[in-house]
């Protein structure tokens, strides 16, 4: 943790970054990575960046391989570690375009056109990936991950669960990995929210500065997920007042901008008691003992299943993994 203010940028990734990174055509390649990347060594090295043929066909297990690759790339030493860092004299990231990325875009849209981050610049800042649970995902983090540290491996940290340490300091990225983020219902994505509230505890960390700000980049990764993305940024701001932001990139600008999202920061002291029965997977058995203002906000009526006739919203699932106080565990 660092005695100064902390801006932490928090930006959810998908794989457009390899969209023309590991494509066919050379001219292609070429055009978007620009003159002074190494577009020739790119383009030899692609299946050693991804390689899709190599991919499991389930999808689970192949996100599983890519996450025990990432543990060894980001290690301190060892065979996987070494060859990442070969592959990295070759293509060069520190000389990728911001324009090669949606995460690069909207980081370079909110830090006046850059989005490479420093160590010394008297700005003390720091990145969060979220990636989509996906093995070519995983994969896409890691590379807009290198090319927001210039290359810099020392500076990536992979974390595969809330449990792995977080080091907080200027000019590092973090990559996050959320079981779930890869689905298309409801109930899956509710596991995804929970797991992304355990990282509370880090959050807490890097906003125990009074004026630290948390920054949530939403034009990148499953649009799907942004509305989940925003409930948790709004359940954070409920804790945070004035510490947390929500954008997007101006798609539709001359200039490198974002604009800012509105967010709700709703009282969440008079929420305690009101979400006790529900259980783990986000349901409650049986009737409300009231409904009140939390109705349909944070927890909202559904038909009657075998799970039961009222579930938590993603905002209701992070408040209720945040704050520890009307969190009970069943």
């Amino acid at each position: 943790m660092t005695e100064r203010p902390m801006t932490v940028y928090v930006l959810p990734v998908g794989v457009s970054l390899f969209d023309d990174l590991l494509s066919d055509s050379r001219a292609r390649l070429k055009d978007a990575v620009g003159e002074k990347a190494p577009w020739r060594s790119i383009s030899q090295k692609r299946d050693d960046i991804h390689n899709e043929k190599a991919e499991l066909k389930d999808p689970r297990a192949e996100a599983d391989r890519v996450s025990e690759w990432l543990i060894k790339e980001t290690s301190d030493q060892g065979t996987a570690r070494e060859s990442l860092e070969s592959l990295l004299e070759k293509i060069k990231p520190e000389k990728w375009p911001a324009s090669l990325s949606a995460e690069l875009s909207s980081l370079a849209s909110d830090r006046q056109g850059k989005h490479r981050l420093g160590i010394d610049t008297g700005n003390d800042e720091m990145v969060l990936l979220i990636a989509s649970d996906t093995g070519k995902g995983l994969r896409a983090a890691l590379f807009n991950a290198l090319a927001m540290t210039g290359g810099d491996l020392d500076r990536v940290d992979y974390l595969p669960d809330a449990e792995t340490p977080l080091q907080i300091a200027p000019g590092r990225v973090a990559i996050i990995r959320l079981s779930g983020l890869d689905a298309q219902d409801h109930d899956r994505f509710l596991t995804a929210m929970r797991e992304l509230s355990g990282f509370g505890p880090h959050f807490k960390k890097l906003l125990a500065h009074e004026k630290s700000t948390c920054r949530f980049h939403l034009t990148g990764g499953f649009r799907v997920a942004m509305p989940f993305l925003m409930a948790f940024a709004e359940a954070l701001r409920s804790l945070y007042p004035g510490q947390v932001s929500a954008h997007a990139r101006y798609e539709f600008s001359t200039i490198e901008r974002s604009i800012e999202l509105p967010l709700s920061s709703p009282r969440s002291d008079d929420l305690e008691g009101k979400l006790d029965g529900f259980q783990k997977d986000g349901y409650l058995k049986g009737e409300l003992p009231e409904e009140g203002v939390w109705a349909g906000f944070a927890y909202e009526k559904v038909p009657d299943t075998v799970h039961g006739r009222w579930r938590l919203t993603p905002f209701g699932m992070a408040l209720r993994e945040l704050i520890p106080g009307i969190k009970q565990e069943l």
